[in-house]
């Protein structure tokens, strides 16, 4: 199992990391895919891959009016993130505050100040901050870390999301 440590906690980082930002939920191919990139960029930079989740859901603090259904347990989501390749997980708790916090402030606070990223990796629908504001464009203006934006995949029915994953449950 690798280690996971939960925002303040300090990370057993010494020369940083390669990050991996999403939710995670489900850890389906699109996040395999996404994870699988960003593995290969930290062999390239010979740093840990750390992936970033988020716990709880954001959306069940952003719209709590509509049920959301979790597809995976913290617990199980950071074994699969393991077994998808990560070193560590860097567990960001979602509130009102961090759903306020500014794409500048979450990129110094979390990306430059506690995951020393040197390098960042997410697919091509993230966004972050308030208001979703924080784009892949904001990220890859930023001199401080690499960006790689990695597609989605999918199949015939479309691309691989949690959400797709929710709907097949129903």
């Amino acid at each position: 199992m690798p280690w996971a440590h939960t925002f303040p906690a300090p990370l057993p980082l010494t020369a940083g990391c390669v990050a991996a930002l999403g939710n995670f939920d489900g850890v389906h191919q699109g996040h395999l895919s996404l994870l699988q990139y960003a593995k290969a960029q930290a062999q390239a930079l010979a740093l840990p891959l750390v992936a970033l989740t988020f716990d709880p859901h954001p959306r069940s603090i952003l719209r709590p009016e509509i049920p959301l259904q979790q597809l995976q347990t913290l617990p199980a989501r950071l074994l699969a993130l393991h077994q998808a390749g990560a070193e560590g997980v860097a567990v960001l708790p979602f509130n009102g505050a961090r759903a306020q916090q500014s794409p500048a402030d979450f990129i110094e606070e979390i990306l430059i100040g506690w995951l020393q990223a040197k390098a960042v990796v997410i697919g091509e629908n993230f966004k972050f901050g308030h208001r979703a504001a924080g784009t892949p464009t904001l990220l890859q203006q930023q001199p401080q870390f690499q960006t790689h934006v990695v597609a989605l995949v999918g199949d015939a029915v479309g691309p691989f999301s949690s959400t797709r994953l929710r709907l097949a449950r129903q």
